[in-house]
């Protein structure tokens, strides 16, 4: 991976967090907040381990929902490169899918990581299965619905987001409360980054 485009990155997403970790949930700001002004990443910690959880599980068809501009695509096609596999992204903005589609040619990661533009629901559609993982890092809403049909045994959904900003939580807590309801389903929250809920398929 080319750790000049990392390093890059991830300067803007540290000088984002702070100013996002000095929002309150009823921070006036939050009204005028627009997502398309900000890369939304989850941080290293985060990217990290997504990439030791692939190599771990041999991972080959990973999909991410939403991309944003590509910095977590990074860590998950660092790894899938050398299981083998290949990474579909998935972004409906138009500016930050040019810019991740930039940042993945910079890295020379672009031929293992496709990015597609647009509803992240009808794509995952058009996706072959079995999925070995799924990084969920968008508006949680029913996406972990459309991707579970075609999430193999044994493979897992790592949903962000779910402890911070405190701007969702009460959407985070409904996601999980959904996703711990599943029979089929077993979850735990991890303290990383901005708090990840990984969901394991344990049947069908």
């Amino acid at each position: 991976m080319n750790k000049d485009v990392l390093d890059e990155l991830e300067i803007r997403i540290s000088k984002e967090m702070k100013i996002l970790r000095g929002m309150g949930k009823d921070d006036p700001r939050w009204k005028d907040f627009n997502t398309a002004d900000y890369a939304l990443a989850a941080g290293p910690d985060s990217g990290a381990f997504l990439n030791l959880l692939i190599r771990t599980k041999g991972a080959t068809n990973v999909v991410e929902v939403g991309t944003s501009i590509g910095y977590t695509s990074l860590w998950l096609g660092d790894a899938v490169r050398d299981t083998g596999g290949r990474v579909i992204g998935m972004e409906n903005l138009e500016s930050k899918h040019a810019e991740a589609l930039v940042n993945l040619k910079r890295a020379k990661l672009d031929e293992i990581v496709d990015v597609r533009l647009g509803d992240a629901k009808e794509i995952v559609k058009e996706i072959e299965g079995p999925i070995d993982l799924v990084f969920l890092d968008a508006w949680k809403d029913d996406y972990f619905d459309t991707v579970l049909a075609k999430l193999r045994v044994g493979g897992c959904v790592v949903a962000d987001n779910i402890t911070f900003p405190e701007s969702v939580q009460e959407l985070m807590k409904k996601y999980q409360a959904h996703v711990r309801a599943n029979p089929n389903i077993r979850s735990h929250l991890l303290p990383i980054g901005s708090g990840l809920e990984m969901s394991v398929k344990t049947a069908t």
